[in-house]
């Protein structure tokens, strides 16, 4: 959002085979599949940025767990002044850089406390430069300063109001509030900055305000609330800010406007919509209402290309940042 901001997958690709044959449970480690080796790892960055139209800008981050480096590169959020935050899943902590790439501060560690993590996911920051984290493992949010000071927290483990079963995307809307979407309990949450709830919305299913797996979440100028839905639904959801089906678009597949796994999600100063297609490997950009403009990207780890490309921000200018967690996946019971 611009804030002005298992089952298990065999993929028979040359280049590429993801998670063939991981089902574990823990949090604490991830796993090549069966033909993955590090050196697909070779001359990957794990955050890209490109303008409006694909172009391939800069990037930055090596594998590793020092400044700078990532070992499962996830959530990416902006302030108003170009700064870039990025969450790590397997190193449990934030990192904060300025818009070139240059390493300003992290913070987190792994566990349940304020400030610590177990698999961190997706990042908003507001108008005020508070920074939203869904922390997936611990199933709550967690609120900082732009320097990472903790604030507050809300959510425990369930099904119930103002509970998580595993927060995924985050977003906030011009009135600070948060919308959470929860990959394993198929609702969206919406509470104030505080972590009040408002309200939520969805249910099992493939019908109008329906979800199967719930990914990422953006706002629109206009608080209009855009959720990515994974599996067999394969598209994009289009709500009014109190969880009113507008409209969606897409169907599983590799066409223009089909996806294999839509990830991120955010929205440009013009109102179109860049959404993260994972397993096809590219970035779709679609006009207000869903048609479908252009796309980049392949499988591979050069400056255009995509391993398990995750979340999309883009910024005031329309430069759009996207995390690429390299070849690794979670042992986890619902991956990606």
């Amino acid at each position: 959002m611009r804030n002005n901001n298992s089952a298990v997958i065999i993929l028979p690709v040359v280049v590429v085979v993801v998670a063939s044959t991981i089902i574990a449970t823990n949090f604490s480690s991830f796993s090549f599949g069966q033909n993955e080796t590090n050196t697909q790892l070779v001359g990957l960055n794990y955050i890209k940025e490109f303008d409006s139209n694909g172009k391939f800008i800069t990037s930055w981050g090596t594998k590793g767990s020092g400044p700078g480096q990532f070992l499962h590169a996830h959530g990416i959020g902006l302030d108003s002044a170009g700064n870039v935050y990025v969450s790590d899943a397997e190193n449990y902590k934030i990192q904060k850089f300025d818009s070139n790439g240059k390493f300003i501060t992290s913070w987190g560690t792994k566990g349940s406390g304020p400030g610590q993590f177990i698999q961190p996911e997706s990042i908003v920051v507001d108008s005020n430069g508070n920074i939203f984290v869904a922390d997936f493992g611990n199933s709550r949010i967690q609120k900082f300063d732009s320097n990472g000071k903790f604030i507050t927290s809300w959510g425990s483990k369930g099904s119930g109001i103002g509970q998580f079963k595993g927060p995924w995307g985050i977003a906030v809307d011009s009135a600070g509030n948060v919308y959470v979407s929860d990959q394993k309990n198929p609702v969206v949450q919406k509470f104030d900055n505080n972590g009040k709830f408002i309200t939520s919305w969805g249910s099992k299913g493939s019908g109008e305000g329906q979800f199967v797996h719930l990914h990422d979440i953006a706002v629109d100028s206009d608080d209009n609330v855009y959720v990515t839905d994974g599996r067999e639904n394969s598209r994009v959801s289009k709500f009014d800010s109190n969880g009113k089906f507008i409209t969606s678009w897409g169907s599983k597949g590799s066409g223009p406007g089909q996806f294999n796994e839509d990830h991120g999600i955010d929205i440009d100063s013009s109102g179109n919509i860049y959404v993260v297609d994972t397993r096809n490997y590219r970035i779709q950009k679609f006009s207000p209402d869903g048609t479908f403009i252009r796309q980049w990207g392949s499988t591979g780890s050069g400056p255009d290309q995509f391993l398990i490309a995750h979340d999309l921000k883009i910024d005031s200018s329309d430069n759009v940042y996207i995390s690429d967690s390299g070849n690794v996946h979670f042992k986890l019971e619902a991956k990606c």
